[in-house]
């Protein structure tokens, strides 16, 4: 499994964000964060592939709205078969989708690729895996025709998609992330977002472990080499997945909070 990352630019503190202290973004700071979450990743035996920084590009470290790579749904611990470039709704973002694209394809050359067209438009963020599910976040930043398009390519490779919206945040890794194939992390809002369409998997085969929303931030966790990562600050939630047995990795994130991201943010995986 490699991961891809990408280090923060000086134009981190331009970043797009509805965070109401987010004049406080500090690039330099943001950068040694990155640096030690991508430390953290390599500790856990994860394949980390680093893409250069974008000087122009302040929301280039939020690598995951640009690219969604996918094994066959019938082979989940497969390479990959699939890679969606996506079609960030942000139009200053669009640059971002390039270079990560090229270097996923080098990665899986025998994968199909898939390209989000106009009018469409996706963020990566709006994304959520588990099992054979694909929930699609239909957001301020993803529309009904990108999450559509989305929903075709996935499906042609053993996926059940369904669209959920997102009315109340950025995205709906906001608030809710996958822990495994059967698991999923989210706050109250989040779930709702998911219990909004048919197509979510029955709350009795698939485990939800519920974030406290003065937590709410704690629900956009990374779950990758038999660990969570997470942001520091949020207590409850990691002494709630340590009692669910998972091994709880806690790192400062703050920087990236600011500018409303978390640490699915920060990763493309390709398998």
């Amino acid at each position: 499994m490699r991961v891809i990352v990408r280090e923060p630019s000086a134009a981190f503190s331009d970043a797009l964000s509805t965070h109401p202290e987010r004049s406080r973004i500090d690039p330099v700071r943001a950068a040694a964060q990155h640096r030690a979450f991508v430390a953290a990743l390599s500790a856990a035996g994860l394949d980390l592939v680093e893409l250069p920084t974008e000087p122009a590009l302040p929301d280039a470290t939020f690598v995951s709205d640009t690219l969604i790579a996918l094994p066959h749904a019938s082979s989940p611990e497969g390479s990959t078969d699939l890679l969606v470039v996506t079609r960030p709704g942000a139009l200053s973002r669009r640059g971002e989708v390039a270079s990560g694209a090229a270097r996923a394809q080098e990665l899986a050359p025998g994968a199909e690729v898939v390209e989000i067209e106009d009018a469409g438009s996706l963020d990566g963020g709006d994304v959520v895996v588990y099992g054979d599910r694909v929930a699609i976040g239909v957001s301020g930043r993803t529309n009904v025709c990108g999450a559509g398009q989305l929903a075709l390519a996935v499906g042609r490779f053993g996926y059940q998609a369904f669209l959920c919206p997102v009315t109340d945040r950025l995205h709906l890794a906001s608030a809710v992330t996958s822990l495994g194939p059967g698991r999923l992390l989210g706050t109250a809002a989040g779930f709702a977002s998911l219990d909004r369409s048919p197509g979510s998997a029955p709350a009795d085969l698939v485990e939800r472990l519920m974030v406290p929303d003065a937590e709410a931030g704690a629900a956009n966790v990374l779950a990758l080499g038999g660990r969570v990562f997470m942001a520091a600050g949020h207590p409850r939630t990691a002494s709630l997945l340590r009692a669910a047995g998972d091994r709880v990795v806690e790192l400062e994130l703050d920087e990236f909070a600011l500018a409303d991201g978390g640490p699915t943010c920060l990763v493309a995986v390709v398998p």
